[in-house]
């Protein structure tokens, strides 16, 4: 039993390890979420704003205090009264009990509560939406980077069959010099384009050291912890730019952001209206004071009960400031609409930019494709070619170039439109639905 828990135990290690060592976008950009400091700090302004939108908080609930004092004294008495007589004593004990109950409550201050309330509604939105900008933000550069290594990796597998190709074209060469048909430089420039391809090959995977050693500074694992994607294809949605503008508008969190500044203006201009008007406060208070002595004019004196209240205040001149606060919320708005105008501009061109970047590259992407199956066939007719002595190596050696730049520039036109459909979803405020 014993033993079979051990091994039960070094199962479950064997799985959690090769969970860590090999993960796919999705388990990459949860694990960015949740490892994040930047999205931890904006959830506990978050938190903050929550707990001071309440409606005591805003001043809306009466205020009850009750106080109680009790002094114990020892004094002596010295008393001559009005009918002559008089009360000489020492060593008196004295005993006073004073308590009070009150309650406060602001009936009417000018609207400035439900204002307040509004005001800390408003500061919650802006916590909720910073919270989620830092998430699209993290989920961006996360698929980004994790996109960068797929692109990499292909360039790898691609540069391995150029490698067997270039090794094909090699033994090629160096058979028709032993038998006499060939030269030996057209065997020594093969063996240097296969080189050159190898040296290739070490340049893309130092790359993608490089690229890993990103995403795991961005999930918060150790830099050089060992791992490889799972996805290893892109993911190139289609997109269409009828409806992109109009999603922006309402979905971007930096403009969403400025519509909640503007609404956090307009609620402190009421906050500022609701003092020049009067208020209104209703206030009770239920009192006991009670003094006990054992000599003196009075052995016993207490009074007991309640009083209620009501309290105007009407404010008259305060030199100007509230006239000087409108004006500057009055500045302070139109500074608002402008930054929102120029922000909008802002994310507009780079929409319609990221869309003609998109746009250029699935173009070129169907042709790349095609480049390569015509590169593809053109290198395989020109290797038989060169075998059977119909052709010299400096037609097998450009067909192999074009093979080459035909898959690079297909892997790179894929990453292109990858990158720029990402970056539209970001700016349309849907990234967190794309992965």
């Amino acid at each position: 039993m014993k033993f079979r828990s051990l091994f039960f135990a070094f199962f479950l290690l064997l799985n959690v390890k090769g969970q860590d060592s090999s993960f796919s976008l999705k388990q990459a950009v949860d694990m960015a979420l949740q490892q994040n400091l930047d999205i931890q700090i904006a959830g506990s302004d978050l938190e903050i704003a929550k707990l001071n939108n309440s409606w005591g908080n805003a001043g809306a609930l009466p205020t009850i205090n009750l106080n109680i004092a009790n002094t114990e004294a020892n004094s002596n008495i010295n008393q001559k009264l009005s009918n002559g007589n008089s009360i000489v004593r020492n060593n008196v004990s004295n005993n006073a009990l004073n308590s009070n109950l009150g309650i406060s409550w602001r009936v009417f201050n000018g609207m400035r509560i439900r204002s307040t309330k509004d005001r800390f509604e408003t500061l919650e939105k802006i916590g909720s939406i910073a919270v989620q900008q830092q998430i699209d933000q993290v989920i961006f550069e996360v698929m980004s980077t994790y996109y960068n290594l797929v692109r990499l990796n292909k360039q790898v597998e691609a540069t391995k069959a150029i490698i067997d190709l270039s090794e094909e074209r090699l033994k090629i060469a160096e058979t028709r010099f032993n038998v006499g048909s060939g030269t030996k430089p057209d065997m020594l420039q093969a063996s240097i384009d296969l080189n050159a391809q190898k040296v290739n090959l070490e340049n893309i995977r130092n790359q993608i050291i490089d690229t890993k050693t990103a995403l795991n500074v961005l999930l918060k694992k150790p830099a050089d912890a060992a791992f490889h994607p799972t996805d290893l294809q892109f993911k190139i949605p289609q997109i269409a730019f009828s409806s992109l503008t109009q999603k922006m508008e309402s979905q971007n969190t930096q403009l969403l952001l400025a519509q909640q500044e503007k609404l956090n203006l307009l609620t402190d201009r009421k906050i500022i209206n609701s003092q020049r008007l009067p208020t209104l406060t209703l206030n009770t208070n239920t009192v006991l004071n009670r003094t006990r002595s054992t000599a003196g004019l009075f052995l016993v004196n207490q009074n007991f009960g309640p009083t209620v209240g009501l309290a105007l205040g009407v404010p008259i001149f305060n030199g100007g400031i509230n006239k000087t606060q409108l004006k500057v919320n009055t500045i302070q708005q139109k500074r608002q609409d402008l930054q929102t105008e120029q922000l909008k501009a802002n994310l507009q061109q780079s929409l319609l930019s990221a869309f003609n970047d998109y746009q250029n590259a699935m173009s070129i992407v169907k042709i790349e494709e095609q480049n390569v199956k015509l590169a593809e066939e053109n290198n395989f007719i020109s290797t038989e070619r060169f075998r059977k002595l119909q052709s010299n190596s400096i037609e097998l050696r450009q067909a192999q170039l074009s093979l080459i730049e035909a898959q690079n520039r297909y892997i790179f036109a894929q990453f292109n439109a990858q990158l720029a459909a990402t970056s539209i979803q970001f700016l349309i405020g849907e990234i967190s639905k794309s992965y």
